[in-house]
């Protein structure tokens, strides 16, 4: 329809995004999912239905000393990991690594990535997600509700993540 009218098109899908504004969330402020068996909290901080035309999304989590994050991939997001504290062993591809704090873990899609605590303290980091909905899964597993094998190995195919083993 505008075709030879770059800059036109350019202008008016402008017009027509939704705005974007910048946010300030403190640490104790996002949306809180708990989920697992410990109910594991995952605290959202920046989402796409949030913070509109978002090219990603971010969540904080604690992981208890002994616990850790199962050996998955994304099929659809590249994953930035930031540990603020605690120490642990992070999976990524074939490889474990030991993490503390300071650590940047960046997971491209396809990649296997995971995390134990093994350390006396919880393990405090930041998850980053491009692109973002993501943060969806985790709102869908915190729901209360009893799904059965075939009903969660529906929603990880909707969110595109698979489970190691």
């Amino acid at each position: 329809m505008l075709a030879g009218f770059p800059a036109l098109a350019l202008l008016l899908e402008e017009v027509a995004a939704p705005e974007r504004r910048g946010a300030v969330v403190r640490w104790e402020e996002g949306e809180t999912c708990l989920f697992g068996s410990r109910r594991s909290p995952v605290r959202i901080k920046i989402a796409t239905d949030a913070h509109a035309g978002t090219a990603m999304a971010m969540i904080v989590q604690d992981i208890a000393p002994s616990e850790g994050v199962p050996v998955h991939l994304h099929e659809k997001e590249d994953e930035i990991c930031v540990v603020r504290a605690g120490s642990g062993v992070a999976t990524l591809g074939d490889e474990r690594v030991p993490v503390g704090p300071g650590a940047t873990i960046f997971v491209p899609r396809g990649v296997w990535h995971g995390v134990e605590n093994t350390g006396d303290a919880p393990i405090a980091w930041i998850g980053i997600y491009s692109p973002p909905g993501f943060e969806g899964y985790f709102r869908e597993i915190a729901k209360p509700v009893a799904r059965t094998r075939e009903e969660r190995e529906a929603l990880d195919r909707r969110y595109g993540i698979r489970y190691r083993g």
